[in-house]
């Protein structure tokens, strides 16, 4: 019997060679498979080129140098959004928003503390400012009220109309006008940095819900320091109440307290720099003030 040679069907060298065939095969599915399969991950060619392998197509225009949107894609439908054409709502600055200088008059306000003085109290305060007296007690223009005959029966306790107001406060140096105007005149004058009082209806201003059936009446006169369009409020510097320095009362409140009045108010002739709105340009802006105005250090006192 016969042995079978193996050697003469399958040389040595034969078989080495069939044998790194199949594993160079085998790695290269292998490599190929798997790099596919991260390929349609991210996006990228996958492995040695075969025939059978689908050519990667650019698509996008041919435009020259590449978009500013494509040089940021990230090869993720739900990252790359090009929002270069998206318009983005802008609001004003704060600043541009208010009308006035607000925390100008801060300096000179106090609590008129007695009824009938707030005529007195306003008078004080843009006398202080406008001529930079140092007023700390309104009773000083009240007993001058009461010489000039301004102050209702004589009695302080009456108050003050505006026209009498609009006499104490010429007489002490700050001439001022009388009118009928609206909120964009408000706007206005504070923007020209004016001194604004306006007459209203107090019971409005502090207490409206106390208010029960409106009356109709204007009793009281205040500053308007400034109107903040952005959050719709008018800031108030009222002496009538403790805490009326920078009072703010909604717009449409103001105005229907104000309404009262006939929306009278009484406006200082001449502008004051330090009154206008922060960041404006005075010399641009407003005329400067009167140089026949002469600045005090006291006010003039009946009081014995």
């Amino acid at each position: 019997m016969h042995e079978l040679d193996t050697t003469a069907m399958w040389p040595s060298d034969a078989t080495d060679d069939l044998a790194d065939r199949f594993v160079a095969e085998q790695v290269t599915t292998d490599y190929s498979e798997d790099s596919m399969a991260v390929a349609a991950l991210i996006g990228a060619p996958a492995g040695p080129h075969r025939e059978d392998q689908h050519e990667l197509v650019d698509t996008r225009p041919e435009s020259g140098a590449p978009s500013a949107a494509d040089s940021l894609a990230t090869g993720n439908p739900a990252l790359d959004i090009d929002l270069s054409d998206v318009d983005v709502p802008t609001s004003p600055s704060d600043a541009d928003a208010v009308h006035g200088n607000p925390a100008q008059w801060t300096i000179n306000w106090f609590y008129q503390q007695f009824d009938g003085y707030c005529g007195p109290a306003v008078v004080g305060q843009l006398v202080a400012e406008y001529t930079e007296a140092d007023i700390s007690d309104p009773r000083h223009l009240v007993d001058r009220a009461v010489e000039l005959g301004l102050m209702a029966g004589d009695d302080p306790a009456g108050g003050m109309t505006l026209p009498a107001i609009e006499i104490l406060l010429e007489d002490q140096g700050v001439p001022a006008s009388i009118s009928s105007g609206s909120l964009d005149d408000l706007r206005s004058a504070l923007d020209n940095g004016h001194g604004v009082v306006a007459m209203v209806d107090s019971g409005e201003i502090w207490k409206p819900e106390h208010e029960g059936v409106e009356d109709n009446r204007p009793d009281h006169v205040l500053v308007v320091a400034g109107i903040d369009d952005a959050r719709g409020v008018v800031i108030l510097s009222d002496p009538g109440v403790p805490y009326g320095n920078q009072l703010e009362v909604p717009i449409e409140q103001f105005e229907q307290a104000w309404a009262d009045s006939g929306h009278q108010m009484l406006v200082a002739d001449d502008s004051d720099p330090d009154l206008m709105p922060a960041g404006t340009d005075s010399t641009t802006t407003a005329p400067p003030v009167s140089d026949t105005r002469t600045p005090r250090t006291t006010v003039i006192s009946l009081r014995s």
